[in-house]
């Protein structure tokens, strides 16, 4: 125990106080604005992409799923797991452990980021061939590749200290940061992919530094917040490492992480079924499949906001209402995207026509749209519960969701693929295995682990 924990006179942390809803929302919103100019973000990487042609646009579709496995692991799985536990820390008044998360934190960042760099690296190539890459889509897939993955640390380390705020209840310098991100993204994406200026273009290999760039201009204002003269209080950038703690956080997030990549295999499961139809059809796949994978920060808002309610609930030793915190947050996050979804799908050619002219990309995205658009209000109930669990310590029912989820698309495609598989059955395929994930989840936690 610190002198901290042993203060009686300490204050009642604010996340305990008043409302839940108006707290999650209050708490959520910051983090909403920052999630949407994350997707903004690759709004932004996909239309400059789209700039360059079809092919290199079906290119960056092989590697976008293994780009947005590295922001899950980073920000959601064990970044998720550093927000719990910094909550949990801050929430028990333990401020010596909620100091030592932090150098945990960079820790896992390096090692993340560089195993990340690493298998890409070795492992790349063979698996764009693997998923139906050849030609100018391969080549286009293993030159951004080449460039985004030897930094993908900056990204950890991004996340790593955006998760150290967002345990601490401060969801407002994060979403400062990915406005810094996607701003200075876009700026130098105009210089380095459209060639403005002096400066010719680079073209995809632009794309992928730019990207880059934007996350370590966000990485940097994030560092100035914590380790600052004005950083807050608990921060301890110095001091001994608590091995300890480094493989307890690690072993959580790593855990976590089964369900980001059981996410990201059901995203390459379609993008190769995609592949065996055609370029144009790859292409508009990756243009429809790319709203999930940018709604997943939007989700992320409201589930980090869990998180750190849940948490410090937990912490104080009041698991009733974490559990009241995480039904109330998921129903928002569910409610929200499956807004987004349902209006997309009535007018997907607002979302198609921000990538692409082609009429062929356009109406594959249209179609995916119009299938899968309203089950994204399922997909936003199991993965907000998914992110909730983590302050909960009930994992293993939303790991077993995603499974699930992945065995549909499976079993589905090994049984169609031999009848000539379609566009649409495939879309069919999806939505469902998307509303069964959503299902599953609430109902194994409400009669389970959230029992009342």
């Amino acid at each position: 125990m610190t002198e901290t924990a042993n203060d009686p006179a300490a204050e009642t942390h604010p996340l305990l106080e008043g409302a839940i809803a108006g707290k999650l929302v209050r708490l959520a919103l910051p983090g909403l604005l920052g999630g949407l100019m994350q997707s903004f973000l690759y709004v932004a990487d996909g239309r400059f992409v789209g700039t360059l042609g079809p092919l290199p646009l079906a290119g960056v579709a092989l590697v976008f799923p293994l780009f947005a496995l590295s922001v899950m692991l980073s920000a959601g799985a064990v970044g998720g797991a550093v927000v719990a536990a910094t909550a949990r820390a801050l929430g028990a008044r333990d401020r010596e452990g909620a100091g030592a998360l932090v150098r945990t934190a960079l820790i896992l960042a390096l090692l993340g980021g560089g195993i990340s760099a690493v298998i890409v690296q070795l492992f790349g190539p063979a698996f764009f061939r693997l998923l139906g890459g050849e030609g100018e889509v391969l080549e286009a897939a293993i030159a951004y590749a080449g460039v985004l993955f030897p930094g993908i640390v900056v990204i950890w380390l991004f996340n790593m200290l955006a998760s150290l705020l967002r345990g601490a209840g401060d969801m407002r310098r994060p979403a400062v940061a990915l406005g810094i991100a996607a701003t200075v993204h876009i700026l130098s994406a105009t210089v380095l992919v459209l060639g403005k200026g002096p400066i010719a273009s680079l073209g995809i290999a632009g794309a992928a530094l730019s990207l880059l760039l934007g996350y370590a201009a966000g990485g940097l204002y994030l560092a100035w917040r914590l380790f600052g003269p004005a950083g807050p209080d608990w921060v301890r950038f110095a001091g001994k490492i608590d091995w300890g703690q480094v493989l307890w956080v690690g072993r959580r997030g790593s855990f976590a992480g089964v369900q980001s990549v059981l996410t990201i295999a059901m995203a390459l499961v379609v993008t190769a079924y995609m592949a065996r139809i055609g370029p144009k059809a790859l292409a508009g796949y990756g243009v429809g499949v790319r709203l999930e994978l940018v709604i997943i920060p939007v989700i992320f808002a409201f589930g980090s906001a869990c998180i750190a309610m849940a948490g410090v609930s937990l912490g104080a030793g009041e698991r009733a209402r974490a559990i009241r915190v995480a039904w109330t947050g998921s129903g928002f996050a569910a409610g929200f995207v499956g807004l987004i979804g349902c209006f997309l799908a009535l007018f997907p050619a607002l979302w198609s026509g921000l990538f692409t002219g082609d009429t062929e990309i356009a109406a594959a995205t249209a179609q995916y749209l119009g299938i899968v658009g309203p089950a994204y209000t399922f997909f936003g109930l199991g993965l907000c519960l998914y992110f909730a669990s983590q302050a909960l310590n009930s994992l293993v029912w939303p790991v077993t969701g995603a499974g699930i989820r992945l065995a549909i698309l499976l079993a589905g495609g090994a049984a169609l693929l031999g009848e000539g598989i379609d566009a649409r059955t495939i879309y069919l395929l999806v939505a469902a295995a998307m509303m069964a994930y959503g299902l599953f989840n609430a109902l194994t936690l409400r009669l389970g682990p959230w029992r009342a």
